[in-house]
């Protein structure tokens, strides 16, 4: 009935072992390691058939220096595989008798043999233990699945003396699950260090870490495109860069449901149409190596939708390459042409971005990380004149908008149509910057601008993110425009339209121009007939003083 000192140091090998078996294989997956958990009693060397035993799982993330955050939410199955029985002789390990239906899979397996066990053996065994409690529905140890809770905690209590199988079968949010392994109750007090024990502990403390799930998305660094800083204008190409991890998945994964399920979808608003095309064609890499597409790899999708629903971009990871590739970075860059349905202001041109991954052998999750929206802009021209006394709209203006104070043609943004009973116009989709607007025609009977506007939207910005919002600054001619400026005809920003509102007063007259031609040679004509008429006259004048 007892187990004697000689046999502790076979017990604490072999106890070790099943208890790491599928639980550090393939690292990020699982790993169960007890602290050390004193026996109420001192040099304890021998097993208390009479007392039961309790289990302690903390649920941990995944960290480099190993304290990661506890994980509210990971659900444990637990299932007693074996049982302690009197042997023959007292304290032998043949006392271990395997628990129905799993002396199935036990039949040929002798606990002392365990500590013998590679990994893979251990977890093949641990895997076809699992399989027998869902294909045989065995009633799990207190009824169901424990989740734990803010802690990270969740206990077993009144556990007979024997071998357990734990099964994480919820994984946490944005986690992997982790993969099943064996714990011996009571164990040794040599967890960390794999030596003889010297204890028998009945409160054991499991402790496995899971890998999160993330992707990220951001606007990638392109030297050569000038819209990286979040506002586009149509015909602009926005440069995406995603970053991910493929997770460590343990080999059960892999049996399961046709496979591992690893893919990244991006659904595009109207404003924003996917490229895949040199030199904009979609890049895929893996570690630090770049991956084509193909069947062994990945299936690629990279086409415009109308439909909001379907993906734009579609990048389906091979289960094998999936295998081949747990752990390793995975880093995509695509690209998107801002198209004339891009929406300006608040609203935004967005990408949504879906990871799809199991959580669970067989049990697909998502993931969607923050949307990475472009802003487009609008600058709207009211021409009107105050000649009556009151503010009154102005038709048939012409304007044209450039990027420099030369206002050259390689500057050129737009030219407008003229000016309509309302007195507007509009140069709508643009980007964050500097332009300077002139006027190329004035209404009839008004005097032409000599001199082009200068207009700055600045893009306000996410306080800590750094990310822009939709909203502007205004600048018009270096003057700061009050944001809380406001009424017809007047220079204001339009709040949430991502539109600046640009008031040009006309007064009648007319304008020299600037060059020669027929007006100006009529006015130097009209001008000397003038002069030769006065000269005619004090000529007259004279003659007939001297008379």
């Amino acid at each position: 009935m007892l187990m004697k000192r000689k046999q502790l140091t076979k017990w604490a090998s072999r106890s070790a072992a099943a208890l790491l078996a599928g639980a550090m294989v393939f690292g990020g997956a699982a790993m169960a390691a007890p602290v050390q958990t004193w026996a109420a009693e001192t040099g304890d060397s021998i097993v208390d058939e009479t007392k039961t035993g309790k289990l302690t799982i903390t649920k941990k993330a995944e960290s480099e220096d190993g304290n990661g955050a506890v994980l509210s939410g990971a659900g444990y199955t637990l299932y007693q595989v074996m049982e302690w029985k009197t042997g023959d002789q007292a304290g032998a390990y043949k006392s271990y008798k395997p628990v129905a239906p799993f002396d199935e899979v036990l039949v040929n397996v002798e606990p002392d043999d365990l500590q013998n066990y590679s990994s893979k053996e251990l977890e093949a065994l641990i895997d076809e233990l699992k399989q027998k409690a869902e294909t045989e529905k065995v009633t799990p140890v207190g009824g169901g699945e424990k989740q734990t809770g803010s802690d990270g905690q969740v206990v077993f209590e009144q556990l007979p003396l024997g071998y357990y199988l734990v099964v994480e079968t919820t994984a946490p949010t944005d986690y992997v699950a982790g993969s099943p392994f064996l714990i011996a109750i009571p164990s040794t007090d040599n967890y960390a260090n794999g030596q003889a024990g010297t204890q028998w502990v009945y409160e054991v403390e499991a402790v496995p870490k899971n890998s999160k799930v993330g992707i990220e998305k951001d606007l990638a660094e392109d030297p050569g495109n000038r819209v990286q800083d979040g506002s586009a204008a149509v015909g602009d190409i926005i440069k995406y860069e995603i970053n991910t991890v493929i997770p460590n998945y343990a080999e059960e994964y892999f049996e399961a449901g046709g496979g591992a399920v690893f893919t990244i979808k991006d659904t595009m608003s109207a404003g924003l149409a996917i490229q895949n095309q040199d030199p904009y064609a979609v890049e895929v890499w893996v570690g630090e190596q770049q991956v084509p597409a193909g069947d062994s790899t990945y299936l690629l999708t990279a086409e415009p939708q109308t439909a909001d629903t379907t993906p734009d971009l579609s990048i389906a990871f091979a289960s094998e390459f999936i295998q081949a590739n747990r752990g390793k970075n995975v880093k995509v860059f695509y690209y998107a042409e801002v198209t004339e349905d891009a929406v300006v202001g608040v609203p935004g041109n967005e990408n949504t971005v879906t990871l799809e991954y199991n959580n669970a052998p067989g049990v697909t999750d998502q993931v969607t990380p923050p949307e990475v929206k472009v802003y487009s802009f609008a600058i709207d021209v009211v021409k009107f004149t105050e000649e009556s006394g009151n503010k009154e709209p102005l038709e048939g203006a012409e304007f044209s908008l450039y990027r420099g104070p030369e206002c050259t043609d390689d500057q050129l943004v737009g030219k407008s149509v003229p000016t309509g009973k309302d007195g507007t116009i509009s140069f709508s989709q643009i980007d964050a910057g500097t332009y300077y607007l002139k006027e190329t025609k004035s209404p009839a009977g008004y005097t032409l601008l000599t001199s082009p506007i200068k207009i700055e939207i600045v893009p306000v910005t996410e306080e800590g993110t750094g990310k822009l919002t939709g909203e502007m600054e205004l600048k018009v001619n270096d003057q700061v425009i009050s944001p809380d400026a406001s009424g017809a005809f007047v220079t204001h920003i339009e709040a949430g339209k991502g539109t600046a509102v640009i008031a040009v007063e006309n007064h009648k007259g007319f304008t020299l121009p600037a060059t020669g031609g027929t007006g100006v040679a009529l006015f130097l004509l009209i001008g000397a007939a003038g002069i030769l008429t006065v000269s005619a006259v004090l000529v007259k004048k004279s003659r007939k003083a001297a008379k």
